[in-house]
């Protein structure tokens, strides 16, 4: 055991040898074990050497797994070890390693206060009677490493460390030496000693990429004696041309061991070195550079349909206080009719107008700093772009909404697939083909556009999905609403719509089961649903045929409406709403159900969400074979009711709407609900002119003799 200590005490003292900081008092090698048995239990040190004890070093009740370090914090001098405070109120020592400096920003000081008696800083396991660990000496069966320490007088702070040697299955404890800084508040490395030397340099600062605003700390740990001068410089990146900084503006200890930016701008990206000097020589870094991110507007870009809410969002570093001004193609905006937020992180721009379409970009201004951030595109799809489907589907209020009509070669770039409602847009992987027919009114559909598009998705491809952003949704109530055209039968466990969740779980659409009495020929699959699989009980759904499948060269509506207690699977086509063969609709799994009690629990879609596939089977064997398009998604289960209106929307079949007018003097409401847009015109008999501002309720003050209205259902 000795020629072990030994050993392990020469290698850190060579390391430690010659260099030091300040004007250091030294112990020399002390090497005194302890034992919690043996003839020694303690060992007391004097740190600043003055003849009286400041420290003392044992195991508290012979215990092997409480040694703890005592200071004297109601003595003059005070002395105390530097520790963190664990949660019952006791304080305990991490091992601080060589080369870290020791000073006011270190750690606390052990109060003489209670719970924890005066002084008392544990290396292990505190004497409370819940005996909780609060040091991390114990982590390793042999631990060595150091100690800071404080002495303070009323009036000034000094610093110390001690080095420690803790092997845990020996039971012995060695105070190996320690150190102490004579110059009040001046700190002290660890490891540092009073030998004499040039800077020798043990820690280079380290580059680094920050936000704009952030709080950049440049350090440098370099042991020397006599104490050594610090001179930060910088110079441009990557020119090897530097000059001295000083403290001025957000820059400070230009003149120490830490360079601190607070709150960095473009104007601080740059490369850094420390010239560290003494009477006996000089020592430079190597460069470190710092990077600055301009602030990034986001989501971009931006695909959303009129009428909708457009909402744009900056970070910025929390050490920048700086003002916002958002702006549109490079003009200013201000708070007022459909825009909120123009001076703040946060724009949000409603009812959205074809005019609304632009570049998107806030300047934050701190004091004689301006700073533009990164563009958000946004394209506001006209009214006259929406099919009746479109209209109906939006005023039902959709999470997202995926079309899938998007333009561009996967193939050969990151196509990306818009969602139209708040941005959760995805990328097309490679082997998916974009730009095949979806719905249209030749297949019986005047609903969607004559050019309507949708994705065409090959079986066993892992490269055939979209990845989607997460929608960051938490929720046990959610409608999943797509068209499908499968042109054959599809694989076992198939996939239209998959999500990973948190914590493991899954949900989605898939293709899963058929015991010979759905709607499908024995041996094809019926549609089915996952819901927290993974979450430490068996998959929902998983075992429920329900005896429905999507026809086959033809396409259909496609709903999977979750609850708490029950799930409902729907499939309309052209011919008629799938049934039960018992003829009920919809196919319901209620939480009751004898083959497969369960609950869906809320479920966080916090991971990227895929479209045609599960990426878990890394063979592809789980991807769709066909054409998806038209994909929704609802924070809200969507009744039987709705989901018929949707379907007939795509038959061509207008929903009703109701107008109605009121007036109090000459304030004037119209009323009409969410689907339509509001068309005026001074004589019965036109023109008409369509009011793309107006939202239900609309209320004006009239300044005509008589006007007319109607509502114009796309």
């Amino acid at each position: 055991m000795k020629r072990t200590q030994a050993a392990s005490i020469a290698s850190i003292s060579a390391l430690a040898a010659g260099v030091a900081q300040g004007a250091v008092t030294y112990s020399g090698l002390v090497d005194t074990t302890i034992s919690n048995s043996g003839a020694t239990t303690s060992v007391s040190f004097d740190l600043n050497q003055d003849g009286t004890t400041d420290f003392d070093i044992l195991f508290n009740s012979g215990n092997i797994q409480k040694p703890y370090l005592q200071g004297y914090p109601d003595s003059v001098p005070g002395s105390t070890p530097l520790a963190r405070v664990a949660s019952d109120g006791w304080y305990g020592l991490p091992v601080t390693p060589f080369g870290t400096m020791i000073d006011s920003s270190y750690l606390a000081p052990v109060p003489d206060t209670s719970p924890v008696p005066s002084g008392q800083a544990y290396l292990y396991q505190d004497n409370n009677s819940s005996i909780q660990t609060v040091g991390d000496w114990g982590m390793n069966n042999v631990t060595e490493g150091y100690v800071g320490l404080e002495m303070f007088n009323g009036t000034s702070t000094n610093f110390g460390w001690v080095r420690l040697l803790y092997n845990l299955p020996a039971k012995t404890l060695t105070l190996v030496d320690y150190a102490y800084e004579t110059t009040p508040g001046e700190g002290i490395i660890a490891g540092a000693t009073n030998e004499v030397g040039a800077p020798n340099l043990y820690f280079q600062p380290a580059s680094q990429t920050v936000p704009v605003g952030a709080s950049v700390q440049l350090s440098v740990v370099a042991l020397a004696n006599p104490a050594p001068a610090y001179q930060w410089r910088a110079g441009p990146v990557g020119h090897g041309t530097y000059t001295n900084l000083s403290d001025a503006g957000n820059i400070s200890g230009s003149g120490t061991s830490n360079l601190t930016i607070n709150g960095a701008t473009p104007a601080n990206m740059a490369d850094y070195v420390v010239v560290v000097s003494n009477s006996l020589g000089v020592a430079t870094t190597v460069l470190a550079t710092l990077n600055v991110v301009v602030p990034v507007a986001t989501p971009a870009p931006q695909v959303l349909f009129g009428g909708l809410t457009a909402n744009f969002y900056v970070q910025v570093g929390a050490g920048l206080t700086a003002t916002f001004r958002w702006q549109q193609n490079g003009v200013g905006l201000s708070d007022g009719g459909r825009i909120a937020g123009s001076a703040t992180t946060n724009l949000q721009v409603r009812n959205l107008q074809v005019s609304d379409s632009g570049n998107y970009a806030v300047v934050l201004t701190s004091g004689s700093l301006s700073v533009t951030s990164t563009v958000s595109s946004l394209t506001v799809l006209p009214v006259s772009s929406e099919g009746l489907y479109d209209a109906v589907l939006l005023s039902e209020g959709p999470y997202a909404y995926y079309r899938l009509s998007d333009s561009g070669n996967p193939a050969t770039s990151n196509l990306l697939a818009y969602e139209n409602v708040a941005a959760y847009n995805g990328v097309y992987s490679v082997d998916v083909t974009n730009g095949v027919p979806g719905p249209r009114p030749s297949d019986g559909y005047p609903g969607f556009s004559a050019n309507n598009l949708g994705a065409l998705f090959t079986s066993n491809d892992p490269n055939s999905q979209i990845t989607l952003a997460p929608w960051n949704l938490v929720t046990s109530n959610v409608t999943f609403l797509c068209w499908v055209n499968p042109p054959v039968i599809q694989n076992f466990l198939a996939t239209v719509l998959w999500s990973g969740t948190n914590s493991s779980t899954y949900a989605g659409i898939n293709y899963y089961y058929d015991a010979g009495t759905g709607a499908g020929l024995p041996g094809n699959l019926d549609i089915g649903y996952t819901w927290s699989e993974g979450d430490g009980s068996a998959a929902n759904g998983l075992f429920w045929d329900s005896g429905i499948m999507p026809p086959t060269n033809l396409w259909s509506m496609v709903a999977l409406v979750v609850n708490s207690s029950n799930t409902v699977l729907y499939v309309y086509d052209a011919n008629e709403a799938a049934t039960w063969p018992n003829g009920t609709l919809p196919a319901t799994q209620e939480a009751n159900n004898s083959i497969f009690p369960f609950t869906n629990y809320a479920t966080a879609f916090t991971a990227p969400e895929f479209i045609g596939n599960n990426p878990f089977t890394v063979s592809g064997g789980t991807s769709f074979d066909g054409v998806i398009c038209d994909l929704a998604v609802f924070n809200q289960v969507l009744s039987q009711d709705q989901l018929t209106t949707l379907y007939n929307a795509a038959l061509g079949i207008l929903p009703p709407v109701s107008l109605q007018i009121t007036n109090s003097g000459n304030t004037v409401t119209i009323t009409w609900g969410p689907l339509g847009h509001l068309e005026e015109a001074t004589s019965v008999l036109g023109p008409w002119t369509t009011n793309t501002l107006a939202l239900s309720p609309y209320t004006f003050t009239a300044s005509n003799p008589h006007k007319f209205y109607r509502v114009i259902i796309p």
